[in-house]
């Protein structure tokens, strides 16, 4: 997955969905539904890599 600002990471592996949105925003000027799409396909590639427990 292309450069991800580690804040984006951090929201998200934190359970701050919408935060991670805005920061993802904010790092790269997309639309809000561009950013969901992403931030979900985020969160799903992170937990399969770091699964919990």
């Amino acid at each position: 997955m292309k450069n991800v600002p580690e804040s984006v990471d951090h929201e998200i592996l934190n359970g701050r969905i919408i935060h991670a949105i805005k920061a993802y925003r904010d790092a790269s000027g997309c639309t809000i539904h561009e950013a969901i799409d992403f931030v979900e396909e985020r969160r799903t590639e992170l937990h399969r890599d770091r699964p919990s427990g």
